[in-house]
């Protein structure tokens, strides 16, 4: 019954919304069509009366000019007011308190028929029906009252009101016919549907259809409840499967996590004591018998130190990129701005014959992990520090760009730059760009810099030249975290 209800009251709507639309689009027509005309039929007057007009203006009858627009405003019911203007200037009107300054404020009249629309202080709407300009300048306005014209279509509104009452009556009969042909077989859909709804259900229940058509239907429905079913069966047998692929590939990391712990312990202690060694004992060589060895082999030794060195920064960076990849992430509100001019000014107190100029926009903002958004700031105004090197005026900036939801952070430098041929290596391990010689380090940096990044839900990009400088973009990922 709820359904029939339905689909009764949409075929009474739809139907209504049809009858109002025609019958309103109907009226509308009539109307607009009703009053062009009876702006065409005076314009004709208008222009018959113009002769007339201009004649008694040659006279300068006034007063017969006068009886002539009052019999005219009399003659028809359409016609408000009338007066007659000559070079502009008002002449005669029907006006009892003169002519309205909205009137006489139009636009300038040619010398053909044209209609200029006016309303009086009541609101009141009129057609300032206007003869073109005679030879003399003479020109004739007729008032028309759009309400008075309106009403010559009263007896049609009423017509096509009748019309879409009858209409609508006949449409809800028809309505109410259509309605209970049309969920007869549909209800018999309905108790299909109800009695399949449990796909763990193994009973049978009958259905009686009344139409081949719909036993089909009810027998198609009934195909698809047990392909739902069995597809029920085989997602809930994959997602157990999954829990417990899940679960292994979880012990495997953790196993992982726990072998790499152990070989960042081998790391940090056993090989940190060979080269404590190697370098202590090259050292010893160097003090205690630089009298037995040529410049040659003291600079052997002093390459080993070095070697030893490079070796203990490298362990130091792998440590450092393993901690990036396993620490917990730790979100705080930072003053980034705060944190460059900070490292700039220890990387000038550590190089303090270097002059170089920093620009740091102010407050910038965001939502990372101090830790280790430090690391990357250090990594890429350090890099930045270092490749200005060799440039006579080094600069080095700090800003960002695009709105709030998508921030992009970037740190700038006039320094050496890059090819752009191999940008595709600059955030691998051990990859660089520079010979060791001319700029240190050990390649790691950059690697830690996009980990650490990733890690916050954003990404890393850079653009340069060489002997050009360089500009590393990256985004924190705010649209997330916000």
């Amino acid at each position: 019954m709820r359904l029939q209800k339905i689909v009764f009251l949409s075929m009474v709507l739809l139907l209504t919304l049809m009858t109002v639309a025609i019958g309103g689009s109907y009226v509308l027509f009539t109307i607009n069509n009703n009053r062009e005309q009876q702006k065409d039929l005076f314009k004709t007057r208008a222009m018959i009366l113009l002769d007339a007009a201009e004649r008694q203006v040659l006279w300068d009858d006034r007063l017969a000019m006068k009886q002539f627009l009052v019999n005219e405003v009399k003659g028809s019911d359409l016609v408000n007011f009338a007066f007659v203007t000559v070079d502009g200037m008002p002449y005669v009107s029907t006006f009892s308190k003169g002519i309205p300054v909205a009137l006489l404020q139009q636009p300038a009249v040619s010398e053909q028929p044209s209609v200029w629309e006016f309303q009086d202080t009541a609101g009141r709407v009129f057609y300032d029906i206007r003869s073109g300009k005679s030879p003399g300048g003479t020109v004739v306005h007729l008032g028309l009252k759009r309400r008075a014209i309106d009403r010559q279509n009263h007896n049609l509104f009423v017509a096509i009101a009748v019309i879409s009452l009858v209409t609508t009556a006949a449409g809800i009969l028809l309505a109410v016919v259509l309605a209970r042909r049309a969920t007869r077989e549909i209800g018999v859909l309905a108790d299909a549907l109800r009695s399949y709804q449990d796909l763990n259900s193994n009973e049978d229940p009958a259905i009686f259809a009344t139409s081949s058509d719909v036993a089909e239907l009810v027998q198609s429905f009934k195909s698809l409840t047990e392909q739902r079913r069995l597809a029920a069966e085989e997602i809930h047998n994959l997602n157990m499967e999954l829990e417990q692929r899940v679960k292994d590939r979880t012990s495997q990391l953790e196993a992982a996590n726990k072998e790499l712990d152990a070989f960042a312990y081998s790391v940090s202690h056993d090989l940190r004591a060979p080269l404590r060694g190697i370098d202590g004992f090259s050292l010893a060589l160097l003090e205690d018998y630089a009298d037995n060895l040529d410049t040659q082999g003291k600079d052997y030794l002093h390459r080993i130190r070095n070697a030893c060195v490079r070796m203990g920064r490298l362990i130091d960076d792998l440590l450092q990129l393993s901690r990036i990849t396993r620490g917990e992430i730790h979100l705080e509100t930072v003053n980034l701005s705060d944190m460059v001019r900070n490292i700039a000014e220890e990387l000038q107190r550590s190089d303090q014959s270097r002059g170089v100029d920093v620009q740091i926009s102010p407050s910038v903002i965001a939502d990372a992990d101090p830790v280790l958004i430090r690391t990357v700031l250090e990594n890429l105004v350090g890099n930045a520090w270092k490749f200005t090197r060799n440039t006579g005026r080094p600069r080095i900036e700090f800003g960002v760009t695009g709105d709030a939801g998508s921030k992009v952070y970037f740190v700038r430098d006039n320094g050496a730059g890059f090819n752009m041929a191999y940008v595709g290596r600059l955030f691998s391990a051990f990859q660089r760009l520079h010979k060791s010689d001319e700029f240190e380090g050990t390649g790691i940096g950059l690697a830690s810099v996009q980990r650490i990044i990733h890690r916050h839900g954003g990404r890393i990009w850079a653009e340069g030249a060489e002997r050009a400088g360089a500009t590393f973009y990256f985004t924190l990922g705010e649209e997330r975290n916000g």
